[in-house]
This record gives structure tokens, sequence and C-alpha cells, in this order.
């Protein structure tokens, strides 16, 4: 058995590969909520222990330590963790230094490019919303990163005296809201998906084919926003990792 573990800023993700397939992703809180504890009660009943680890990490070096000396001690196995490369997989990276792409808009891409979705706006809806664009050959252009829906919620809430704010709705019935709750939420929402239209709009003039792929824990309440068809993969950088992990 083979675990994929894909640990962000606010969520661990994670799903096993056996006997070739993939099982659904699971999650638990993570980033700085991640504690032994945690790792415990989500992985210690294992049974059998994974054969295999591998591990994308942008939650820090302090959860990295955390899930190294974890696994060491529980499982006697040394976890691989995943960087990004120049280029694999069928993807070249297109950042200046192609180390300091994330690895799991790095993975995206791989998940991207093995499912055939070339060419692909990519958007990942997580603690920050990140968007790259793959060409029909899998040359990376490029992307774009702002906060997410919860990180622009806390942020109006820690600029302003009387807005509080804990949740995003699931569905938002109307474009303009009669309570505070709703009116953050609308406005959040509309602001993230107005983005995402305004760049796909652009790169649809000279790409009319291409896929919109959403991903990550706000995915599909952004696609319901859309005014364009988009495809959502939750697991994409799980999907690119299980890539990574059959051909290192």
């Amino acid at each position: 058995m083979k675990l994929l573990v894909d640990s962000g800023n606010s969520r661990l993700k994670w799903a096993c590969i056996d006997q070739g397939k993939m099982a659904s992703q699971q999650s638990a809180d993570g980033g700085a909520a991640l504690t032994q504890s945690t790792l415990d009660s989500i992985w210690g009943k294992f049974d059998p222990a994974p054969r295999q680890i591998w591990i994308a990490n942008v939650a820090g070096k302090g959860v990295a330590e955390l899930m190294n000396r974890w696994i060491g001690v529980r499982w006697q196995i040394c976890p691989n963790f995943v960087s990004s490369q120049a280029v694999a997989h069928g993807v070249t990276n297109g950042y200046r230094e192609p180390c300091k792409l994330g690895v799991d808009r790095w993975l995206a891409l791989v998940g991207a490019c093995h499912l055939r979705l070339l060419p692909a706006c990519i958007v990942d809806c997580g603690t920050a919303l990140t968007l790259d664009v793959l060409d029909r050959r899998g040359n990376h252009l490029g992307g774009l990163i702002s906060p997410g829906l919860m990180l622009m919620a806390r942020s109006l809430g820690k600029g302003t005296a009387e807005v509080r704010f804990d949740t995003i709705p699931d569905t938002l019935d109307s474009v303009l809201a009669d309570e505070t709750v709703t009116a953050v939420g609308s406005g959040i929402c509309h602001s993230a998906a107005g983005m995402i239209e305004r760049v796909v709009n652009r790169l649809m003039v000279q790409r009319p084919d291409l896929h919109l792929v959403l991903t990550g824990g706000d995915a599909a309440t952004i696609s319901g926003m859309l005014a364009f068809e988009s495809i959502v993969v939750p697991d994409l950088v799980l999907r690119g990792l299980a890539e990574v992990s059959r051909r290192p």
C-alpha cells in the first residue's frame, strides 16, 4: 500500500493506493493545527502500514518535521517529500526559478496533464486561490495568487469593527443579500469568480478550447458562481502526486 499526502496551510488531505487503485480523498485539520494526536487518530489504525509515503507539503518546516518524526517512529520508514521540478511528467515549469513554484501547484499541473485536460486553466480554491495555465504541450505559462474565500472574509473581519464572519454559505440564491453573513459570502465569492472569469475571458481569445479545472476545498462553491463551464477535480493534487510516485 502507498500513502499519498497533500499537506496544505489549512487542511491535511490523503489517499491510499492499493493494487494500483487510488481510494477517495480524506481530510483533517492541518497546517498549524496539526498535532501528533491528530496523526495518531487519522493514521494510527492503518493495517497494514504503508510501504511507501509520498508527501507534498506547503505548510512549513515544522509540519514536515512533525510528519517525518511520526512516520519514522510509527512505521520505521522514510517518507518521500516531493518538490517542484523544471521539466518532468509532461510539464515544463514556467517559473524563473522552478523550485519556487509551490509543490501543490506543480502537482496540480501534473495531474491535469495526466488527465489529458490540456490546454488548461487550473484554479486551486484553498487557503490561497491560485491560478495556473498550461498550453496543449504541457508548457506552464505562469499563474497568479490571491487570497482564498476565508482569507478574504477574515481580512474583512480584522479591518472592520462590526463585521463578524465564520462560515461561507454553501449556496447563494441571490447576488444581493439582506443580512451581513450572506452579504460577505456573496461579496467574496463574486470577487473570486470575477477574477477567474476575467482571466479566462482573456485566455480564451487565443485558446477557445481551454479547460477550466477547479480543485481545493472551495472548488464546488466557486464553480457554482462562474459563467463558464468548469471541471471540478477535488483531489487533483493527489492525482498529480500519484503520477509522480509511479515514475519518480
